[in-house]
């Protein structure tokens, strides 16, 4: 299989949580977006009957926290297709995903509590949970790995990094 195919079509070990969390990113994205729609409808009409080009002004705060709503949906989405795709090609969950998602949700929910800042945090403890135990597993063998390289490599002398002339 290539690096492009989907992630429920790779024969891998890809279960549990760590394959909750792209999902869970990408769905909170579209219910984002779908959101900003639904409750900016009338900014989105305006705009789209003003004609699109420069119809959201500095002057215009409606039309332009509906613009950024819209825009933060789409950045959250591909933020989603990126861990996607890390997963697949690692078979982990990056660190920073979890961490990103905190560092977004926590001000979020505490400035506007009656918001998706919680499924925000959610994702992200999720997401820095999963990462934690896949470094955990993966990190028993790859010091395994890592030791077996490095004295067969070496015949058990340190390594030397200085550069050849």
């Amino acid at each position: 299989m290539n690096a492009y195919a989907r992630p429920e079509s790779r024969k891998s070990n890809i279960k549990g949580p760590r394959l909750w969390v792209p999902r869970l990113m990408l769905a909170a994205a579209v219910v984002h977006m779908v959101v900003g729609v639904i409750v900016a409808y009338s900014h989105w009409s305006g705009i789209v009957s003003d004609g699109l080009w420069n119809t959201v002004r500095n002057d215009d705060y409606a039309r332009m926290t509906a613009l950024w709503f819209m825009i933060s949906g789409i950045a959250f989405f591909g933020l989603g297709l990126l861990v996607r795709r890390s997963m697949v090609a690692t078979g982990a969950i990056p660190a920073e995903t979890g961490w990103i998602l905190l560092a977004l949700g926590i001000p979020v929910a505490v400035l506007e509590p009656v918001s998706g800042g919680w499924s925000l945090i959610a994702i992200g403890v999720l997401a820095v949970a999963t990462s934690r135990c896949d470094r955990i597993r993966t990190g028993s063998d790859q010091s395994a790995a890592q030791r077996a390289e490095d004295t067969g490599a070496s015949g058990g002398a340190a390594r030397t990094t200085a550069p050849s002339e």
